[in-house]
């Protein structure tokens, strides 16, 4: 682990103690380099601000099972590892989402756009759905799956995170299978032809 990742790491643990009893709003950058005893030239050196590092932390340990190998068959259970983890520290994150969902919903969103890409290259093989049209829809599913967990936290993450994940599972699956449907119907109609 490189000395700018321990230290970024040491900010972002005194982050999340601080939010356990504190909104985020209320917490200054002091309170964070007292927490973890820099000094706020060093985080100043690494983050613009508070909102800059609670980006990093969502990027770096909220979003990690959303990254990498993520597939259809293993989809539903890293999304569930991501919720359970975010059930674990709810404090933080009802402390943090509530002050600034923002800042959630635009990592959420970086995250989970590219894997909705990725999902719709996987399944579009014969190239039949627009680049365009593949973005439009990739943040389309990120935005309502953001919305969905953020909503989720506000009201205190009392739904399994179990759960969850299976909706949002569910709706890629359901939308697979509609898609597939579609282009069935449309292949029946003559206005594709398998190749």
């Amino acid at each position: 682990m490189s000395e700018s990742t321990i230290t970024k790491t040491a900010l972002s643990e005194s982050v999340i103690e601080l939010c356990q009893h504190k909104r985020f709003e209320k917490i200054s950058i002091s309170d964070i380099t007292e927490k973890c005893g820099l000094n706020r030239q060093t985080f100043y050196y690494h983050f613009t601000d508070k909102y800059d590092l609670l980006a990093w932390i969502y990027q770096e340990r909220t979003f990690k099972d959303l990254r990498g190998d993520v597939r259809l068959d293993n989809w539903e259970a890293q999304v569930c590892l991501m919720l359970d983890s975010i059930q674990t520290h709810h404090n933080f994150y009802r402390n943090t989402v509530t002050a600034d969902p923002n800042t959630f919903a635009v990592v959420f969103g970086r995250v989970t756009t590219a894997l909705f890409l990725e999902l719709f290259a996987r399944l579009d093989k014969n190239g039949l759905v627009s680049m365009a049209d593949r973005r439009f829809y990739a943040k389309f599913f990120s935005y309502g799956c953001s919305g969905v967990v953020i909503e989720w936290i506000q009201d205190g993450a009392r739904v399994s995170a179990d759960s969850i994940g299976h909706q949002l599972f569910r709706l890629a699956k359901d939308t697979e299978r509609l898609a597939n449907a579609r282009f069935e119907e449309e292949l029946a109609e003559g206005l594709f032809s398998r190749e």
